[in-house]
């Protein structure tokens, strides 16, 4: 009897510490399904905030997208219910701010004729949708270039593709000028006597002659061949040149001597033909033409401008044998942009020819000589001749002018051009001329990277200059 109970007492404690064993196991589960628990909870949490930060991206790089499309269409962005916002109605849901460049500074608002901005902002704000989303916003910044018709300002100042003489108290300004102010594609420049002052760097692919009477370059100059300084010709920044004259040139260049013939890269010659239809408006109207022949060959000066009083207009005088005939004390007075296509501008005999404002306000005039021979260098054709003026000949401010020819310039006795020269054959800009450089350009050329350039009709944005997220 005794024993039936020992043996149960001893079966009772076994039972006791297998229910222990149990319990501990199932303590450890239930902390796992925790655990597991937790991890699946903070997972969706997770997923669902990454999801909120993808969809609001995606909804603000959504907005970019719908404003670009918009602005290359010109007055797609005022028509905008609220103007300047680009604004979903649904999912995606975004607003994109457009802004211009204004003083230096961006501005809510349309690209327009009255502020001409060079580039445009996108401001664009992503929400992700839903009560998932929670509010989650992200912000994106896009600056593009925007693009206008009509005539885009470059090129150096003063190109002498066969070189040429600039002397004689000769003053010319042309430091704002992008790369060198004047480069001589090939040829020579002699710069030799009575104080002529070149404010700027120049590029000779020839040799430069600065005489000895006071030549005085401020700024650098880039040689391939001789350099002669002379007793009184200096270089106020440095000079690079296969050889100098005198060797050291010592106190004669400001900066450093390099015994160098490798010149920086310049610009090719552009051959330019009466091509029309280059040229158009800020809003990609044409030009008027209007075309002269026999009598209306020689003009009288006054008022000269389009037929809409503003408007641009192309007179062509190719048909011209002698070019525009002038007398003397002419003084045109421009009302809009004015185009002087002729064979030859041989105004070398007249005094007192000046080009003025009719009203005040900016404008540009052109002179063009086509060369109608596509080689890559300046063809000067039979019955073309060069752009000679004498004696007072004035482009007065606020004109700017811009001198195209594959002949040659030939300038003297005191004249003053703001703007740019182009010429082909070798030129002479001496006796006391002034010259002050302004960038105007050529219709349908890029004369910085020396080749034809794609004619725009309409206002659009252009090409992508950042991207990027923000914060706010």
């Amino acid at each position: 009897m005794l024993l039936r109970i020992r043996r149960h007492l001893d079966r009772s404690d076994d039972r006791g510490a297998a229910l222990v064993g149990v319990i501990a196991v199932m303590a450890v589960g239930l902390i796992v399904c925790a655990l597991v628990l937790s991890s699946v909870v903070a997972g969706f949490s997770f997923s669902r905030t990454t999801r909120a930060s993808i969809q609001s991206q995606a909804a603000a790089d959504a907005g970019v997208a719908a404003a670009r499309v918009g602005l290359f269409t010109f007055g797609n962005c005022v028509l905008q219910p609220t103007p300047g916002v680009y604004a979903s109605s649904g999912t995606p849901n975004y607003s994109a701010v457009i802004q211009v460049l204004s003083g230096g500074a961006w501005v809510n608002g349309c690209p327009a004729v009255a502020n001409m901005t060079p580039q445009v902002r996108i401001l664009s704000t992503g929400t992700a949708p839903g009560p998932s989303g929670n509010g989650t916003t992200a912000k994106v910044e896009a600056i593009y270039n925007y693009l206008w018709p009509g005539v885009t300002p470059s090129g150096v100042a003063v190109y002498l593709y066969a070189g040429g003489i600039v002397q004689a108290n000769s003053s010319m300004d042309m430091s704002e000028s992008p790369g060198a102010g004047l480069v001589v594609k090939k040829g020579n420049l002699v710069c030799g006597k009575n104080n002529t002052v070149i404010n700027g760097d120049i590029v000779v692919d020839g040799n430069l002659d600065l005489g000895s009477n006071s030549c005085a370059i401020n700024g650098n100059a880039w040689v391939s061949g001789a350099v002669t300084l002379g007793s009184k010709g200096n270089v106020s920044e440095n000079l690079s040149s296969s050889s100098v004259t005198p060797n050291p040139p010592g106190k004669q260049v400001g900066g450093t001597y390099t015994q160098s013939g490798v010149l920086p890269s310049t610009p090719n010659w552009v051959d330019i033909p009466y091509t029309p239809s280059d040229w158009v408006d800020s809003l990609g109207t044409p030009y008027e033409v209007k075309t002269l022949s026999g009598s209306s060959c020689t003009q009288y000066g006054g008022s000269t401008g389009g037929t809409i009083p503003g408007n641009p207009i192309i007179i062509n005088a190719l048909a011209c044998t002698n070019g525009i005939q002038v007398t003397n004390n002419t003084t045109f007075k421009l009302t809009s942009d004015v185009v002087f296509f002729a064979p030859m501008f041989s105004w070398g005999s007249i005094n007192q020819l000046n080009f003025a404002s009719a009203d005040g306000a900016g404008h540009h005039v052109w002179f063009v000589t086509p060369d109608n021979t596509a080689d890559g260098k300046p063809t000067c054709a039979s019955g073309e001749g060069d752009f000679a003026v004498n004696n007072s000949f004035q482009i007065q401010a606020p004109i700017d002018a811009m001198l195209y020819t594959p002949c040659s310039f030939s300038g003297k006795n005191g004249y003053t051009w703001r703007g740019q020269l182009y010429a082909g054959g070798y030129s002479d800009l001496e006796n006391n001329p002034t010259y002050s450089f302004t960038s105007v350009g050529i219709a349908g050329y890029d004369l910085t990277a020396g080749q034809k350039s794609t004619t725009i009709l309409t206002p659009q944005i252009g090409t992508v200059i950042s991207n990027r997220n923000v914060a706010g």
